[in-house]
């Protein structure tokens, strides 16, 4: 994991600076209180805040390797979220991105900070895994990207994405497992992609067992289609990994990798794989704290 310390040293220079502000004011005022934990990378549970109460996030993210050259992205998303009610909760987050590109096709060689956008979201849960047989929810995301998160390349992309979470547990509450399933309506993608207005259809599955108090290890995969002006296929991909998470008494954290599995788009090579727009491999941690 050579490159990953490396990387993460020049990408945190450049690029902590306004979202590790944020974060370092959110936490300032930071007081006990139970939190919504993210067992996963990328698929969520359908458990909220209580009422009146909050938690800060940070997550970074790491995408590795193309089909030739040298590629690392940087995504550092800072979120807090506060629940006005024990099944209501509403989130914002500041999206950042640095890139580390050098001869990868069609992409520009580059190391460079780029502020990606800004983005606001709301859940509501309708049934508790905890009070009732299976937990469900339903999460709204409305986002603002003045960047892609491929290149940094400029656009003006309003995305809207709502999504179904099933959470059911089991064995006393030492297995649990996340089911997501959703959709991405965005515009205004232009210069970034040769459409403006594309439609995703996306989802994951987590399992996750407490193998020692406060720890879980699982495994998680997430996919996503997408369909420019939605009415054809470009891409679809799929990826797998393992998970590792702690959570503590005022804080948590989770590790994540994901691996390309499967890869399919438009104008590639038939070889189980996609880069113009997805890399080899996603590497996660994500920091929450209560308050």
């Amino acid at each position: 994991m050579q490159f990953l310390s490396k990387s993460l040293v020049r990408a945190s220079r450049r690029s902590l600076g306004l979202g590790g502000a944020i974060f370092c004011a959110v936490l300032a005022t930071a007081t006990e209180s139970q939190a919504d934990e993210h067992l996963f990378g990328w698929v969520r549970g359908a458990e909220t805040l209580p009422g009146g109460h909050a938690d800060a996030y940070q997550f970074f993210t790491l995408r590795t390797g193309k089909a030739a050259g040298r590629y690392e992205a940087w995504d550092f998303d800072t979120e807090v979220e506060y629940g006005l009610s024990d099944k209501f909760q509403l989130g914002v987050s500041v999206e950042q991105h640095y890139f580390d590109i050098d001869n990868v096709e069609e992409l520009d060689n580059q190391n460079r900070y780029q502020f990606g956008g800004v983005e606001l979201s709301a859940k509501y849960r309708f049934l508790s895994p905890f009070k009732d047989k299976i937990g469900l929810a339903l999460r709204l995301e409305v986002a603002y990207l003045a960047q892609d998160d491929v290149a940094g390349i400029e656009q003006e992309e309003i995305d809207v994405a709502p999504e179904l979470v099933l959470h059911k547990n089991f064995l006393d509450d030492t297995l649990i497992t996340h089911f997501n399933i959703g959709g991405k309506f965005a515009w205004g993608k232009k210069p970034a992609e040769e459409y403006d207005r594309e439609l995703t259809i996306q989802g994951g599955l987590g399992v996750a067992y407490r193998f020692a108090p406060n720890w879980f290890i699982g495994l998680e995969s997430h996919w996503r289609s997408e369909f420019p002006k939605a009415d054809f296929h470009e891409h679809s991909v799929i990826f797998a990994g393992p998970s590792l998470h702690y959570g503590a008494e005022k804080w948590w954290a989770t590790l994540s990798y994901g691996y390309q599995v499967y890869g399919q788009g438009i104008d590639e090579p038939r070889n189980g794989k996609t880069y113009a727009e997805e890399a080899r491999n996603e590497v996660r941690l994500k920091v929450g704290f209560n308050f």
